[in-house]
């Protein structure tokens, strides 16, 4: 019973954490989005796919890293990297909160 518990926790963190970082990648390179209200049209839009493609794979990569490093058999000092999870994972609920109310993302 322990094991279904810790995987369904686990399952539930993991897609919190992934809508998180898709719904702020989408939010940040979507056309008229927070990237492009910062910085202007300055990327066409081959570049904008390429750039979306490495930025969630980076920043998957930089939260999974984080994740396992901060399980407890590890002996972390650091609250950082649980800070981080914790807002990718508020993030994530977020969207899906919103697209389950509005409809839309």
């Amino acid at each position: 019973m322990k094991k279904i518990v810790e995987f369904v926790q686990s399952f539930v963190v993991i897609t919190l954490v992934l809508t998180g970082i898709g719904g702020l990648s989408y939010n940040l390179f979507r056309e008229n989005g927070w990237m492009e209200a910062i910085v202007g049209k300055l990327w066409d839009i081959g570049t904008r796919h390429t750039l979306i493609a490495i930025s969630v794979a980076i920043t998957a990569t930089i939260v999974f890293t984080l994740w396992r490093q901060g399980k407890a058999i590890h002996g972390r000092t650091s609250k950082l990297p649980d800070l981080i999870v914790y807002a990718v994972m508020a993030a994530g609920v977020y969207f899906i909160g919103q697209y389950f109310i509005t409809g839309a993302t």
